[in-house]
C-alpha cells in the first residue's frame, strides 16, 4: 500500500509538472491581468492551480472586458474633467473680468464724488472769503463808530466841562 501511494504521489508530481510546462507554454497568450491571476509568489511559475482552464477564461475574459469598460470610463471622465477646467478658467476669467469691470465702474463713482466735494469745497471756500471779507468791512466800521464814539465822548466832556465853567461864571455873575 505504501509503495502504491508513494507510486501515486510521483504520478501527481509528474503530472502537476507537465501541467506547469504546458501552462507555460501557453502563459505568453494570456493578458497581464490573467498572467497576474495565475503567477504565484515564485515567479513566473504556476503554484499549484487548481481550477480548470474552461471556467477561468471566460471569467478572465469577462474581467479584461469589464476593465476595457472601466479603462473607456476613466478616459471619459478624464475627458470631461477637462473640459470642465477649462469652463472653470473661463468662468475665473470672465468673474476677473466683472470683478475689474464692478470696480472701474465704482471708482468712477468715487471720482464722480470726490469731484463734487471738491466743487463744494471751492464754493464753501467762497463763501468763508466773503464772510471774512464782510467781517472785516464789519470791524472797520465799528472800530470807525468807535472812534467816533470815544471823540463825541472828548466833545461831550469839553463841552460838559464848558457849561459847568459858563454855569459857574453865570452863578458868580448872579451873585
Amino acid at each position: 500500500m505504501a509503495t502504491e501511494i508513494d507510486s501515486l504521489k510521483e504520478q501527481n508530481q509528474r503530472l502537476d509538472e507537465d501541467f506547469r510546462w504546458y501552462q507555460m507554454g501557453n502563459f505568453s497568450k494570456y493578458s497581464s491581468v490573467q498572467k497576474a491571476v495565475c503567477k504565484g509568489e515564485g515567479g513566473d511559475r504556476f503554484e499549484n492551480l487548481a481550477f480548470d482552464q474552461r471556467f477561468l477564461a471566460p471569467l478572465i475574459t469577462e474581467y479584461d472586458k469589464h476593465l476595457e469598460e472601466l479603462n473607456g470610463q476613466l478616459k471619459y471622465y478624464q475627458k470631461q474633467v477637462g473640459e470642465m477646467k477649462l469652463q472653470l478658467e473661463n468662468v475665473i476669467k470672465e468673474n476677473e473680468r466683472s470683478e475689474l469691470s464692478r470696480q472701474k465702474l465704482h471708482t468712477q463713482e468715487l471720482l464722480s464724488q470726490l469731484e463734487i466735494a471738491n466743487e463744494k469745497v471751492v464754493e464753501n471756500e467762497k463763501l468763508i472769503l466773503e464772510h471774512q471779507e464782510k467781517a472785516n468791512r464789519l470791524q472797520r466800521r465799528l472800530t470807525q463808530a468807535e472812534e467816533r464814539a470815544a471823540s463825541a465822548s472828548q466833545q461831550l466832556s469839553v463841552i460838559t466841562v464848558q457849561r459847568r465853567k459858563a454855569a459857574s461864571l453865570m452863578n458868580l455873575e448872579n451873585i
